[in-house]
């Protein structure tokens, strides 16, 4: 395009040249100009003007004007002719590389299109497939319609004849339905009454099942704890009760993770318990009291054990656990909810009571304390001032010189107690306000003689309240209460080595290990039932010494002492 209009600026301006030079081709005088490249000739002479000036002189300035523009004229040529020159050269470069973009564009529209054209011939097969099929199918469907209008007026008189039976079918349920109506207002309250009648006699036939089947399942566990019980005794192995202190008022209050409860009951005779670190383990006991367990049911489960000691057999019942679990509770409980040792001691006068007529009981009775390793008469005037020993005797271990008291009632025994109570060892720790520092151990002494045989029976009945266990660290023992808590670790683990000992069935029995073993001898030995508590505390602070005496009597109940016998001696002998 820019091309084009330079080239008719061009023409015109050739044009107007020619023009120019056709107009001014011969002078205000008549003579025409010299030929280009020809010799100057002589000036011209000078010829009388054949006009006037004045139209002479406007010819002339008109003539220098043409010869002016002549001149611009040619500039503006040959600067257009240049700028021709070079927009050629520049168009022809352009142009030769549009045809280039132009003849690429057209190969890959060819391409295109040619694929395009294949693409269009396959989907216009498949159409032309399709479009067979719909052919075939608006054949069927028009030889369908052909049915249907020939089964039509079939059906249209099928429709008359079902409204018909629709009317009658209408007017007969309204009457069904006042009969209905009418039979309901007389009928369903029998039917509910004989159906309600029903259902109570079967609720209860039901329920009354439930009820056989749960005493049944009753005696059956009671049957299979009187045979285990029995394998047990005859075994002679130790007996192990657990029992776990509720939470005290302190722990509910702190609301800190250390305080939570880390105890279950999964089932009964089981206890399971989760320690700081995540571990949790189930234990198996011949019993577990809960949290909620009552000085009662706790004295239920002992007192057949303790009623054998009026037969002549030793029995030793004794607590273990970590300090602040409730052992003391346990067995000495307060004055208003006594604890084992005085439910026993009553249970046992009461009997001897009852059989007076037949048989005469002398009961002797001795309170004292391991304290140190050392042996302290609670009943002695002088506590603490004279030394003890543990001898063998005919009748088994013993002391020598111990307070030995005879007593009548259950009111003795009790002021004997309380004044073993007023001499006894504790102090205050971090866990527990009247730790025990020592093993109390109350034993009683029951002579039984038979006045119509003279038979004499021997029995034994040891209550053993043992001091807790501590860590250190813990418990913030200083001074003097730090020596107790070692001296109570020290006879504690002599009782654990005496347990494994005897549970791996070893020849040789540390009992003089300690002071403490030594006493448990015959209860530790053949012809002995004994029983464990094993006391533990609910919460998490407590966990890993819980897991420590839960293990501990794990091993103890693995124990086999063998059977128990009567120490019974025929008259005259």
């Amino acid at each position: 395009a820019e091309t084009a209009k330079l080239m008719l600026q061009v023409e015109k301006l050739k044009k107007k040249l020619e023009k120019a030079e056709k107009k001014g081709g011969k002078d205000g005088r008549g003579l025409s100009p010299p030929p280009p490249g020809a010799p100057p000739g002589p000036p011209p002479t000078a010829v009388p003007p054949a006009v006037d000036d004045g139209k002479f002189k406007a010819l002339e300035e008109e003539n220098a004007k043409l010869a002016k523009k002549l001149e611009e004229s040619k500039a503006k040529y040959e600067k257009a002719k240049g700028k021709l020159e070079e927009v050629g050269k520049a168009s022809l470069k352009g142009q030769e590389e549009i045809l280039a973009s132009m003849a690429s564009e057209m190969e890959k529209l060819e391409v295109s299109s040619k694929k395009e054209i294949d693409e269009a011939k396959k989907e216009a097969a498949g159409k032309e497939e399709e479009i067979k099929k719909l052919a075939e199918t608006v054949k069927k469907l028009t030889k369908t319609n052909e049915a249907l209008k020939n089964s039509n007026s079939g059906l249209g008189v099928a429709l008359s004849q079902l409204a018909k039976k629709s009317g009658t079918l209408t007017s007969e349920f309204k009457l069904l339905k006042s009969q209905v109506h009418a039979s309901m207002k007389t009928d369903v309250p029998k039917i509910a009454k004989s159906t309600a009648s029903q259902i109570a006699a079967a609720s209860s036939n039901f329920m009354k099942s439930i009820e056989d089947l749960k005493v049944n399942y009753e005696k059956e566990v009671k049957e299979r704890k009187r045979l285990f019980n029995l394998v047990q005794e005859l075994r002679g192995n130790i007996r192990v009760f657990a029992r776990c202190r509720p939470p005290s008022k302190k722990e509910l209050s702190s609301g800190d993770e250390s305080s939570t409860i880390c105890v279950e009951f999964p089932a009964d005779g089981e206890v399971a318990m989760k320690n700081e670190k995540g571990k949790e383990k189930n234990w198996e006991f011949d019993q577990v009291f809960n949290t909620g367990s009552t000085q009662e049911q706790v004295y239920k489960e002992v007192s057949p054990l303790v009623t054998s000691v009026l037969d002549g057999f030793n029995v030793c019942i004794f607590a273990y656990g970590q300090t602040g679990t409730g052992k003391t509770f346990t067995m000495m409980g307060p004055e208003s909810n006594r604890g084992v040792n005085t439910r026993a001691l009553y249970e046992l006068f009461d009997m001897s009571q009852k059989r007076r007529s037949t048989i005469e009981d002398k009961i002797t009775v001795s309170v004292l304390e391991v304290y140190n390793e050392q042996i302290k008469d609670l009943l002695a005037e002088d506590v603490g001032e004279r030394k003890y020993t543990v001898r063998e005797g005919p009748h088994g271990n013993y002391v020598p010189d111990l307070t030995m008291v005879n007593v009548d009632s259950l009111d003795e025994v009790i002021e004997l107690l309380a004044l073993a109570d007023l001499n006894r060892s504790t102090a205050k720790t971090n866990m527990n306000e009247h730790s025990s520092r020592s093993h109390l151990i109350l034993s009683c002494y029951i002579v039984s003689t038979n006045k119509h045989s003279g038979e004499v029976s021997r029995g034994k009945l040891h209550l053993i309240d043992l001091a807790g266990s501590e860590r250190v660290g813990k418990s913030g023992a200083k001074g003097l209460a730090l020596k107790e808590a070692q001296n109570i670790n020290k006879s504690l683990s002599a009782l654990g080595d005496v347990i494994a000992a005897r549970g791996s069935g070893s020849s040789h029995i540390p009992f003089r290990n300690s002071t403490l073993t030594q006493l448990l001898q015959d209860s530790l030995s053949a012809d002995s039932k004994t029983l464990m508590f094993v006391c533990i505390s609910p919460v998490m602070y407590n966990s890993e010494e819980g897991f420590c005496s839960l293990n501990f009597a794990e091993r103890a109940r693995k124990v086999e002492l063998g059977k128990a016998t009567k120490n019974v001696v025929k008259a005259g002998k």
